[in-house]
């Protein structure tokens, strides 16, 4: 039998009756031991993973959203310890990426299925899986009201995007890997591991999460028409103009700022900076799948 530790967020904005929860999970436990670990205020899921990895637990199941998601793969990465996960939130961005199924339909795979080898990556130290990005992005999800992504899941985000557009542009300074590789006026630096985000629209169609590298777009629309362009092209799955979007990979993105500005990391807003450092961590993660 191998042991199975379940984080479970009780706040997420999908979140269930606990005992629907435990039924599902034991009705496809064959033989796994399972224990189960609550998220709380001051703790959303770091701590519990880490303590099953002390323990020797075989796998963590992280039931939550993307907050959880985050919490429980920045305590696994970097052991044996596998994720499983049950996306019980609003955006579910590594699920999405990953194909899994939401909801506690999930539960077979999380509990059993083989674990693939994925990278994970950080910016300014703290780990992500999906994507992380300064400026419209982080603004736009800063914005989304729980209540509201309670409601109406991720339409909340797309009346988020409305009320930050036009976006505020901000003079900026991008390396990749030592390299200069863009100067100007930005309105959203957007670095993934993997490339979708919230809704399936795919920002870095090329990305893989196990390739070693990071995707790195800056975005330097302003005017209307050239976001209309950008969006349009989005949704159809259409290349960017390379004068509205540059592009470009690698393993160390360094972004320098003229003024502080919002950042998030896998859907989790944070404080403003000036001076932001991604990094890929290659093959940290075993994610059952």
């Amino acid at each position: 039998m191998s042991s199975v530790t379940i984080v479970h967020n009780p706040a997420s904005g999908g979140s269930v009756d606990v005992d629907l929860l435990r039924s599902a999970a034991e009705q496809h436990a064959n033989g796994h031991r399972l224990r189960w670990s609550p998220t709380t205020a001051d703790d959303p899921g770091i701590g519990q993973a880490r303590d099953a990895v002390e323990r020797g637990c075989d796998a963590v199941i992280a039931c939550g959203g993307d907050g959880t998601v985050r919490a429980v793969l920045e305590g696994v990465a970097g052991s044996n310890t596998e994720l499983g996960i049950v996306p019980l939130g609003t955006g579910n961005l590594l699920a999405g990426n990953l194909g899994l199924a939401d909801g506690l339909d999930a539960f077979p795979v999380a509990l059993s299925a083989p674990a693939t080898t994925l990278d994970t990556a950080t910016v300014n130290g703290e780990r992500f899986a999906v994507m992380a990005g300064v400026g419209f992005d982080a603004m736009m999800i800063r914005d989304a009201s729980s209540g509201v992504k309670e409601r109406f899941g991720s339409a909340a985000y797309i009346a988020s995007a409305a009320r930050n557009l036009p976006a505020k542009v901000v003079s900026a300074a991008v390396t990749v890997d030592g390299r200069d590789v863009f100067e100007g006026r930005t309105a959203m630096v957007l670095v993934g591991n993997c490339g979708r985000v919230t809704g399936g629209l795919e920002v870095f169609p090329d990305a893989d999460p196990a390739d070693g590298r990071l995707d790195l777009a800056v975005l330097s629309a302003e005017r209307a028409r050239d976001w209309a362009t950008v969006l349009w092209r989005l949704v159809r799955g259409k290349p960017q103009p390379s004068e509205l979007v540059t592009r470009h990979r690698g393993e160390v993105i360094e972004v320098h700022l003229d003024e502080p500005v919002a950042y998030e990391l896998d859907g989790e807003d944070r404080e403003p900076a000036t001076e932001l450092r991604f990094e890929i961590d290659a093959a940290t993660l075993q994610v059952r799948r």
